[in-house]
């Protein structure tokens, strides 16, 4: 990495006075992606999520300016997150505990620095679920290109229930960040 980032985790309640600068990175990093990736569509997220048990957020600041951030949670059992995968996974798949990974976000001034890397490497061990998942945009290349070097592989396409969404690549990833 070039620039001398601090990492900080956070609770929801730490998170929550946080807001206004997650949402602000969140546009910036998405701008001119359409109209799916809008303010007030986001803080609905962001807010239903932070309900989610054992939501978790690292930041990631130089100088003290929020420039990036990773966040997610545990899914629960009996969550909706698999319903809609085209062609469906198998029966015991979705029975493993599994960390959802719903937002990996750099501003463009800061992207291809490491920054990313770095936050989704401190996510990964700080996490003890053997899966975790997301959703990517297929043609969103770069982000591709990275989740196959760090080792996630996909498993299906999903098109989110919310207006606008686009249809997300299903990436999962097994294990931790140091296979043996």
């Amino acid at each position: 990495m070039k620039a001398d980032v601090d990492l900080s985790h956070f609770d929801a309640g730490m998170a929550a006075a946080l807001t206004d600068e997650l949402v602000e990175v969140y546009l910036d990093a998405h701008a001119g992606d359409g109209a799916f990736y809008n303010e007030d569509r986001y803080r609905r997220q962001l807010a239903g999520h932070m309900k989610a048990p054992g939501w978790t957020l690292i930041t990631a600041q130089i100088d003290g300016h929020l420039v990036g951030y990773i966040y997610g949670f545990p899914l629960q059992q009996k969550t909706r997150w698999w319903e809609g995968i085209r062609g469906g996974v198998p029966d015991a798949f979705t029975d493993d505990p599994t960390f959802a990974l719903c937002e990996l976000l750099v501003r463009p001034a800061w992207q291809r620095q490491g920054i990313a890397r770095a936050l989704h490497d401190e996510l990964i061990d700080s996490r003890p679920e053997p899966r975790m998942t997301l959703l990517a945009r297929p043609d969103n290349a770069p982000a591709q290109a990275a989740y196959r070097s760090w080792n996630w592989h996909k498993v299906g396409e999903l098109q989110p229930a919310w207006e606008n969404a686009p249809v997300f690549d299903v990436l999962v990833r097994e294990g931790s960040r140091h296979p043996a």
